[in-house]
């Protein structure tokens, strides 16, 4: 009798584990919004203009210094958060378009030397009377932007169900939003690129006429560890 009760409460002792740890299996739905930090305090991305405006004044040589180091700046940001091609408007209509249009070789001319070659041009309509019309530079990048923090409505001292309080995870949602390099990186993975079609085929010729497809050492090149020590 009293090994049947053992044998028994055994039994119930691995049920009762059995289902503790077939709760503690995961959690779904609403139960898992509660944990996770990118349902409590998500990171929401959104589309944004950047734009510059460069002087076009009639009869100035060239663009100042002040907007050369702009649009050297400008171009900076495009390399690192840009989406899509970079585009310049020019005034039309406006007394300063023939110095705008001169400008506009320019600014080309830097952002070439910066890297950017990915242009759109579409001209805007400016008013007659205005004799400053600028170039005005933009392009689309993507903004993060987090939640607020400072959620105190929870009692930090009487938790009895042992929750997690409304700002858990909020300082590292946060941090994320301000660090990321580009925020379009949240929304979705980026695009492969292409591949070199050039290396790949000098390496087909090279196996199809059954010559070493590896890249040739020059006589610089060394895997020797440095006897300075010795």
């Amino acid at each position: 009798m009293a090994k049947q009760i053992v044998k028994h409460a055994a039994r119930s002792v691995v049920v009762v584990l059995a289902s503790s740890l077939a709760g503690c299996g995961g959690f779904n739905g609403i139960e898992q919004a509660q944990y996770d930090a990118n349902y409590t305090h998500p990171i929401s991305v959104e589309a944004d203009v950047a734009t510059l405006n460069v002087s076009a004044v009639a009869g100035q040589p060239g663009l100042s210094s002040s907007d050369k180091a702009a649009i050297e700046n400008f171009a900076s940001a495009y390399r690192q958060r840009g989406h899509g091609p970079l585009t310049i408007s020019t005034p039309s209509g406006s007394p300063n378009a023939g110095a705008a249009a001169v400008a506009l070789s320019d600014v080309r001319d830097i952002l070439a030397a910066n890297g950017v070659t990915d242009l759109a041009y579409t001209p805007y309509r400016a008013s007659g009377a205005d004799s400053g019309a600028p170039l005005i530079l933009s392009f689309k990048h993507y903004v993060a932007k987090p939640t607020a923090c400072g959620d105190w409505s929870a009692d930090y001292a009487y938790d009895p169900a042992n929750g997690l309080l409304p700002n858990h995870g909020c300082a590292t949602q946060n941090n994320l939003a301000v660090m990321i390099a580009d925020p379009a990186d949240l929304a979705g993975p980026r695009t492969m690129t292409s591949a070199d079609a050039e290396r790949r085929n000098t390496v087909l010729e090279k196996y199809r006429a059954g010559e070493s497809t590896a890249t040739e050492r020059s006589d610089q090149d060394s895997g020797a560890v440095s006897e300075v020590e010795k």
